[in-house]
């Protein structure tokens, strides 16, 4: 292993149906996650791995983050 050796994890987030898969996608260069025009496709974390001499890139696909429609409140 290289002196030089870098690493580092990349979290993809955000609202649901905006292209975090599509992007997840473009950066590893392969079709790991899937692509759909119905939101909320992504259901777990997928994670994606790019590597090259010296240097690795760990990126994780997240689902949509989502505000709840309802308040739970206890009295």
């Amino acid at each position: 292993m290289k002196e030089n050796f870098k690493s580092g994890f990349v979290n993809i987030i955000g609202n649901p149906n905006v292209g975090k898969s599509t992007l997840m996608n473009a950066l590893v260069g392969e079709r790991l996650s899937i692509i759909t025009a119905k939101a909320q496709t992504t259901r777990h974390r997928i994670m994606g791995i790019v590597g090259g001499d010296d240097f690795q890139i760990v990126y994780s696909d997240t689902p949509g983050i989502l505000r709840p429609t309802t308040s739970c409140r206890r009295v």
